[in-house]
Order: C-alpha cells, then sequence, then structure tokens
C-alpha cells in the first residue's frame, strides 16, 4: 500500500480522517483506527491479526477478515485522485481549437466583465438561463472569454484560450460546477487557493451574519431561501455557495433560483413575475422556472460570516421539528453536500468550523413554523 498521509480529528470516541492523496473523509471507530496506525506502520495482515485478536478479543480469523476490510476501504479513499476536469491527453491542441458559436452573451459580475461563447443552443441552456440576468450590452475584447464547445463525444471548457475541463455529456453537474468555480474566482479577484469549500446549499443573511440552507435536491432549500426574501431578508446565493477560507464568510452568487413546479403556486404570491417565467425542463423528472435575484449590482456590501448550517428536508408527514446536531452528525452531512478545495490546510479549518459553528437539522411542512425558529436563529446573534 502506498504511504497514507492524513489528518486527523478525534471527535468524543471517532476520528474523523482527512486523506491527503484523494482529498476524501472517512469517520473511523477504534478498532478501525488502529488497524489504520498499524498499516501506516507497515505491519503485514497476519502479524496485525495476532495483535488484534489478543487487543478486542476476537478469533484470529475473524480479526484478519476485519483487518482486509477496513484496508480495502483506506486503499480506496487514500489513492492519489485524478485530475477531476481534465480527461483528454491531447489538451494542448484544443487550446487553439476554432469553432463557430450559435451565440455569445457579455454578463457583468459586479465590477467585473466576461465574454461567453457557446458552440451549441444546448451548451448554452446549461448557464445562460442562469445569469441572463447579468447580461449586458457593453462590448470589450479585452474581457475574460469562456467557451464551451464540442469535441468528438465531449464538451470542453475553455478560459481565455486555455482548456480547463473536458466532461462526457452526462456530466454536465461537473461543467457548471467548474465554471461557477471560475465565475466567482472572476467576480472576487480570487483563486481556488483562497476558498475553504463550496456548498450545494442555499445562502440568506440579515445584514449581520448568514445561514446556509443545504439539502439534496426537492427538499425546500430554495422555498426557504425565497419565502426568507420575501420576508425582507438578503438571498447570498442559491445552490452554491463558496466559502472563504480565511474569514468563513459565504460570498454572493448572483445565479437565479431555481424554483420547481411544486412550489411555484406558494411563490408566486410573493414574487408575481414567477409564474409568467418559462418553464425549463432540467431532467425528465425535474421542471424548474428562474427566479432572478433582485439585488446583483453591489456584492460585496453582501459578504457576511456563517454562523449557522441548517439540513433541511421536507416531510408531509412532519409539522415541525428542529434539532442541534452533534459534530460527528454535522460533519457527515456536511460532507455530502460541499466540496472542500484540495487546499493545505483547509481540512485543519474544517475541523475547527465543525467546533466553532451550529448545525441544525430541519424537518417540516409547517412553512410558517419553519420561518418561524429560522428568523429566532437570525435574532439570536
Amino acid at each position: 500500500m502506498p504511504r497514507i498521509p492524513y489528518l486527523k480529528e478525534k471527535i468524543r470516541q471517532s476520528y474523523l480522517v482527512w486523506f491527503q492523496n484523494s482529498n476524501l473523509y472517512l469517520q473511523l471507530e477504534e478498532p478501525a483506527w488502529y488497524v489504520l496506525t498499524k498499516t501506516r506502520q507497515r505491519y503485514k495482515a497476519e502479524t496485525l491479526a495476532c495483535e488484534f485478536a489478543n487487543r478486542y478479543g476476537s478469533s484470529i480469523e475473524e480479526s484478519l477478515s476485519f483487518i482486509q476490510d477496513i484496508r480495502l476501504k483506506i486503499n480506496e479513499v487514500n489513492q492519489p485522485s485524478k485530475v477531476r476536469d481534465l480527461k483528454c491527453p491531447d489538451q494542448a491542441s484544443l487550446n487553439g481549437y476554432t469553432f463557430s458559436p450559435f451565440a455569445i452573451h457579455r454578463y457583468r459580475l459586479g465590477d467585473q466583465f466576461i465574454t461567453f461563447s457557446y458552440e451549441k443552443s444546448t451548451f448554452e441552456y446549461y448557464i445562460h438561463p442562469l445569469i441572463c440576468h447579468l447580461e449586458t450590452q457593453s462590448e470589450s475584447y479585452e474581457w475574460p472569454l469562456f467557451e464551451l464547445f464540442a469535441h468528438e463525444d465531449s464538451i470542453v471548457f475553455r478560459f481565455d484560450g486555455e482548456v480547463k475541463g473536458i466532461w462526457n455529456p452526462d456530466e454536465t453537474n461537473l461543467v457548471k460546477g467548474l465554471i461557477f468555480m471560475f465565475l466567482i474566482n472572476v467576480m472576487y479577484r480570487k483563486t481556488d487557493q483562497d476558498w475553504l469549500m463550496t456548498v450545494h446549499a442555499s445562502a440568506v443573511s440579515n445584514g449581520k451574519k448568514t445561514i446556509l440552507f443545504s439539502a439534496a435536491p426537492g427538499n425546500g432549500k430554495t422555498t426557504m431561501a425565497a419565502l426568507l426574501q420575501a420576508n425582507g431578508y438578503r438571498l447570498i446565493s442559491d445552490d452554491f455557495v463558496p466559502i472563504d477560507r480565511q474569514s468563513l464568510n459565504a460570498y454572493p452568487f448572483p445565479i437565479a433560483m431555481s424554483v420547481k413546479e411544486g412550489s411555484v403556486d406558494l411563490l408566486a404570491t410573493h414574487f408575481p413575475d414567477l409564474e409568467q417565467q418559462p418553464l425549463n425542463q432540467i431532467t425528465p423528472e425535474k421542471s424548474v422556472r428562474y427566479l432572478a435575484t433582485s439585488d446583483h449590482s453591489d456584492f460585496i456590501k453582501n459578504i457576511f460570516p456563517v454562523q449557522e448550517f441548517i439540513f433541511i428536508q421536507y416531510e408531509p408527514s412532519v409539522d415541525f421539528m428542529l434539532e442541534k446536531l452533534e459534530p460527528l452528525e454535522a460533519i457527515r452531512l456536511l460532507l455530502d453536500q460541499c466540496w472542500v478545495t484540495p487546499v493545505n490546510g483547509n481540512p485543519a479549518i474544517l475541523f475547527k468550523l465543525i467546533q466553532q459553528k451550529s448545525f441544525y437539522r430541519l424537518t417540516y411542512s409547517n412553512n410558517e413554523r419553519a420561518l418561524e425558529a429560522i428568523t429566532n436563529l437570525f435574532e439570536n446573534d
């Protein structure tokens, strides 16, 4: 097994372990943690099985089976991560590849401007509906150039003439994720090294702090963020929230909110234009209407520290339940919904964040009770 560089944090009786090679995390209890420490010391499986059997009172056969299972998992998460975006050996030739664009749009991101060239209408559909409210008629050839085009059976993203990502057609979530990272870096004049993580969440602020609402699709995070905005709170971002590694502030990312059909009637009373927005079929099972953010002119004024994370789940059988989470459950849920940038020091910052911030699980069907509880969290600074 290759060398196993890692960072660990003991939380109660468990160990949260970050593996440097893969940028992945494991939660290990004592027997598994013991196997990891001995594996790093190059113990042979048979030798370790004897010590394990004496230590934990199990048979040699049981010990060996457990050790092999744990080592298999460790080996899996210790594999060096592949370059997650570039898959094509002739990247350099694609840097000079030319294509005829289907559409060219120019957008204003705060005080920054970009040009985006889409080779096909399907590529335009990935990004443009989310940022069309930022479109500008100004024009300059010196603006950063974003390009999406096809090469053979792949989708290619190029930034200022250099290929940054190549994907299969079924990996559109990765296409958008990388483009979003480049957009926020241009907006704030930052690089990937400046971010702790990005979270699949909606973020709302009261002008003093920010609360993140994270959930699997269809559980109400966008609806809750829209209702809070209708009640006077500031929408920081919907669906994609970048967290600064130094300040732990959530930075605004002004893409349009993706409102599912089931929430249109509820939100239309607060946002009358919503029903007039075209219906976009994202997948055979998912259709949305895009609701543009109300204030996207000055992002800097809406940067605030994150104090609470709320993992929400819409459950028709539950009226309302808000529970504070223990750190281990919090980190498990957070890691399911975020991407931690592979920068030295970020795992330690993340471990510290888990200890310092408050994490909750909100299960609900009663919007009014949920809004009241969140309002109380905002008021308790």
